[in-house]
């Protein structure tokens, strides 16, 4: 009997398992990832309270957006919350966002309006849009809570 138990002690003793191999695995795993995948980072403007709508999804393209904000008061920003003083400079900053959007991507307006603003201000922006030669736009929400 205290052969078996020497000869189990001896098998626990010999049995490691080198874990090395395996967080090279893992720290492999997450590089790829990282490389593979896409980030997604658009530049979002607290003051702006987005509406709610029961269709709203996300968009199935990032490529292109332009980001335009719309503010309450009626007054528009860019991507990086910069105020844009009148209606020329928004379709100047949207001509100009549009000329860096890669050949073969059709540039979109991302427009992020207030759910204070009133309506007008919205089809100025698309207005300047539209005359800056964006045909395409994107109206953010938040989709609705579901019931049930």
């Amino acid at each position: 009997m205290k052969k078996k138990l020497t000869s189990i002690k001896g098998l626990e003793d010999e049995c490691k398992m080198d874990s090395s191999s395996m967080i090279d695995m893992v720290f492999q795993l997450i590089l790829f990832f990282m490389v593979s995948s896409r980030m997604l980072t658009n530049q979002i403007d607290p003051r702006v309270e987005l509406p709610v709508a029961t269709n709203a999804r996300p968009p199935e393209e990032a490529a292109g957006r332009i980001v335009l904000h719309v503010y309450d008061d009626g007054t528009f920003g860019k991507d990086n919350k910069e105020p844009l003083p009148d209606m020329a400079a928004v379709t100047e900053y949207v001509t100009q966002r549009k000329e860096k959007v890669d050949a073969g991507t059709t540039p979109k307006v991302l427009l992020r309006g207030d759910k204070r603003s009133i309506v007008k201000f919205s089809k100025q922006a698309v207005k300047a849009s539209g005359d800056a030669g964006v045909s395409t736009i994107i109206f953010s929400a938040f989709p609705a809570a579901k019931k049930g």
